[in-house]
């Protein structure tokens, strides 16, 4: 009885830590180059490894890991000469006061100087530093190519060309907001720079969140949690009566 309600509360946390990622996941399904979370569940003994085979479900507790799926999200076209997408592996680089962040989310614009900023102003580096147009209003008004591997022109001279970088082992990648990530610290992720990356200009990379799979989640996760409450109700209220029967 009482391995049953270990069972059943053990249970409960991994469940609001998966609807607290579907949620984030939800909440972000039109922000330009998000990556959904996922998560599993592993039994861990105390000692942090997994308890032997056989070992019962008292010998464990439940370990909840959450990843970043990197899966490329849809192209959409927008025509904005300055909204910039990669097809295929690669992140863009933006500087920011924490230091160099990376980034799929090419929804760019100009600063007031005539540097290519992120919406939250983040300078866009290329592989000389900042890229600053000459001429705003020319670049406003859509005169500006960027071509596949980065290089960014305006009447035929090139001016700049975006640094774009990849990484080897994603998984040292954190979220570090607004689709922007950091790489863990003091871990190697392999990066490296993207010599030939495919950049679409006038499109932006959707987030790879699918909205109705993520419901289905929700729903089941949420059938399971109010099984897991009926289930601890009624151990609870069968452990309440023997211990009135063991009075007597």
């Amino acid at each position: 009885m009482i391995k049953g309600l270990y069972s059943s509360s053990n249970g409960m946390p991994p469940m609001l830590v998966r609807m607290e990622v579907i949620a984030n996941n939800l909440a972000n399904i039109n922000t330009t180059g998000f990556k959904k979370d996922a998560m599993f569940v592993e039994m861990m003994n105390d000692a942090g490894a997994a308890p032997p085979v056989g070992a019962g479900e008292l010998s464990g507790r439940l370990n909840v890991v959450r990843m970043t799926d990197f899966a490329e999200g849809s192209l959409e076209q927008t025509g904005n000469p300055l909204d910039l997408a990669l097809q295929g592996a690669g992140y863009f680089v933006v500087q920011t006061p924490e230091g160099e962040r990376y980034t799929r989310n090419g929804n760019f614009t100009l600063a007031l100087d005539g540097s290519l900023v992120t919406q939250d102003g983040f300078q866009v580096l290329g592989k000389g530093g900042r890229i600053k147009f000459p001429d705003v209003q020319r670049v406003v008004r859509g005169d500006v190519a960027i071509n596949a591997a980065g290089e960014i022109t305006m009447d035929k001279n090139v001016i700049g060309q975006l640094r774009v970088v990849n990484f080897a082992d994603e998984t040292m990648l954190r979220k570090a907001g607004d689709a922007l990530f950091r790489v863990e610290q003091g871990a190697d992720a392999g990066l490296t720079e993207q010599d030939l990356p495919t950049v679409r200009q006038g499109f932006l990379e959707e987030s790879n969140v699918d909205g109705m799979a993520e419901m289905i989640d929700m729903i089941e996760i949420m059938r399971h949690f109010e099984s897991n409450q009926k289930a601890i109700a009624s151990q609870d209220a069968t452990l309440e009566r023997a211990l009135e029967v063991g009075k007597f």
